[in-house]
């Protein structure tokens, strides 16, 4: 099996280095899940291709990745006076106390967690990648930052599509909007100052 962390390095790379592609080593043998895993991250990049072609090499995209599964502090990536922090959701391998027997065959790598931000307009980011939650904060120390909407969706043709609103429950009352682990999926969340 190919990594699957392929999958959110080539979100990383394209909205980290304007990288104009991704291609993992290997492709041509990639198994499952990982082989599943990066045809869901290419799908994103297809739906964002026109967005993408738009903001490139104007510091307006960003790639959200985790150094390592060791890596417990959020990335901070800074847009204007905003600033974002994701922090990423790595499953542990089971320890010993929970019934792990050396010898045992050895547990499956936990999903892959990352993906890339684009700043669309000034209050305004789409989020797009996997097991990740993201923070919203002022550079300015005085000011404060809510979630005036946030939604699920999806590009069609260029556009936006509303899947769903998401409310308080899945904003964690406007602090926070989270992309769950084991899918990728496209978030576009509005802030406003206080």
């Amino acid at each position: 099996m190919r990594s699957r962390e392929a999958s959110v390095n080539g979100l990383y790379a394209i909205g980290a280095l304007d990288a104009m592609g991704f291609s993992p080593f290997g492709i041509e043998s990639i198994s499952e899940p990982a082989a599943q895993e990066l045809a869901a991250s290419f799908g994103l990049v297809a739906q964002l291709e026109p967005l993408i072609l738009s903001l490139q090499g104007q510091g307006k995209m960003a790639g959200l990745l985790s150094e390592g599964p060791e890596q417990r502090q959020p990335q901070e990536v800074r847009f204007g006076d905003y600033v974002l922090r994701a922090a990423f959701e790595r499953g542990a391998p089971p320890a010993l106390a929970d019934g792990l027997v050396p010898g045992d065959r050895p547990p499956a790598p936990p999903p892959p967690s990352g993906g890339l931000v684009l700043a669309t307009a000034p209050d305004e980011f789409i989020v797009g990648g996997t097991a990740m939650t993201v923070t919203f904060t002022s550079s300015q120390t005085e000011r404060r930052i809510g979630i005036l909407s946030a939604e699920e969706g999806r590009f069609v043709a260029g556009k936006w599509e509303n899947v769903r609103w998401l409310s308080g429950d899945e904003t964690h009352q406007g602090r926070h909007i989270r992309l769950e682990p084991g899918r990728f999926s496209l978030q576009r969340v509005r802030l406003y100052a206080y």
